[in-house]
């Protein structure tokens, strides 16, 4: 399928090329002010549209129209008037259907080219092509493919997996580095390790070597995960806490509050879902002290489809902005404003940092 770790592994290369791309681009603000959220968002919508769904836009225009229709499609989905169950009136003509409409004709180009054309190295080619005799839990005894309507909508949410929840991490990672030196100094030497063992081209092996990394990840997550609710529908009349919940009853999950109970990692004052003195990506190593829940892609059947592109996406960057990058925040000191207006909420000031190259980027053992 579209999400299996071959094909994961396959994408890594054009990846790392983009992450390269906007590293490099931070360091020519070396000793100034650059805003990550600016970046990490232009990496994202960038793979979006490279490999997630193999565009062919012509550079410059054609990509900023991208950039700014993806903008403002994630920023409609926002808007809580779409989840009514009845229409709005003049809903169609706002700027985030608008743009839904405009992701929706690109994607139908697209699977007009692939249906010409054949196959290609993208991720919606990959779940366009895709039958269920490829997946490994596969029962059914005829090869399956997804509906046109099934690989837009895939499609759709991918963009929205592997962009605005991506950016946000990678935003909210970045301050949580800054705060915690000596934690982005255990990066640092996890990627140092990596390149004298294998050199400087990533490998989807080597994401999977990087636990450090991943254990960062996933503790930004914990502590700033999607402040949106999971939704469910009961297929029967459940009893929770001596409370019933009857049949078909859409059940809504806070993600964040779910994370702020968990027994393992519970602290009566709050502190263990603060990014001053909560983060500690150690836990995620220690049996006795690791979360016992973690819904950072969402829980069970319909757990997120771009987990993996999601991750792999995060860790490139991540690795590629450490082999390259040092960087102080602007305002390491000052009690960090979140702005709330969007899927998982990022610092107000968007992270802004000042750059520097890494001094000694690697010294190969002789």
């Amino acid at each position: 399928g579209a999400m299996s770790p071959s094909a994961i592994s396959a994408a890594v290369p054009a990846i790392q090329a983009v992450a390269d791309r906007q590293v490099d681009s931070i360091l020519e603000h070396e000793g100034g002010v650059v805003k990550m959220e600016s970046v990490v968002t232009e990496y994202t919508l960038d793979i979006a549209h490279t490999q997630i769904l193999g565009l062919d836009l012509a550079d410059g225009a054609e990509v900023e129209e991208f950039r700014i229709q993806a903008k403002n499609w994630l920023e409609g989905m926002t808007n809580p008037l779409l989840y009514l169950p009845f229409t709005v009136p003049g809903l169609k003509r706002s700027k985030g259907y608008k743009a839904h409409d405009y992701l929706v004709s690109k994607v139908e180009e697209k699977l007009e080219r692939l249906d010409r054309d054949g196959p290609d190295d993208s991720t919606l080619s990959k779940m366009y092509f895709a039958t269920d005799d490829e997946e490994e839990d596969s029962s059914s005894s005829s090869p399956r493919r997804l509906t046109r309507k099934q690989v837009i909508d895939n499609s759709l949410i991918l963009i929205v997996a592997g962009t605005e929840t991506s950016a946000s991490t990678l935003t909210v990672a970045t301050l949580l580095l800054g705060l915690h030196p000596e934690v982005w100094e255990k990066v640092k030497e996890e990627q140092r390790r990596l390149i004298s063992k294998y050199g400087t081209d990533l490998t989807k092996a080597q994401l999977d070597e990087c636990t450090y990394l991943d254990s960062v990840i996933k503790e930004t997550m914990r502590i700033r995960p999607i402040d949106g609710m999971e939704f469910r529908k009961t297929k029967e009349t459940i009893v929770v806490d001596g409370k019933q919940i009857p049949k078909n009853s859409l059940v809504y999950a806070n993600v964040r509050q779910t994370h702020a109970d968990d027994v393992a990692t519970f602290k009566e004052d709050g502190s263990h879902m603060s990014v001053t003195e909560g983060f500690d990506p150690d836990r995620w190593a220690d049996d006795t002290r690791k979360p016992s829940v973690f819904m950072g892609f969402g829980e069970g059947g319909r757990r997120c489809v771009g987990e993996r592109l999601a991750m792999t996406e995060m860790k490139v960057f991540l690795s590629t902005l450490a082999r390259k990058v040092d960087f102080d925040l602007v305002r390491s000191n000052d009690e960090v404003l979140w702005n709330k207006n969007a899927f998982m909420s990022r610092p107000i000031d968007g992270t802004e940092i000042i750059p520097c190259a890494v001094v000694e980027a690697v010294k190969l053992e002789a």
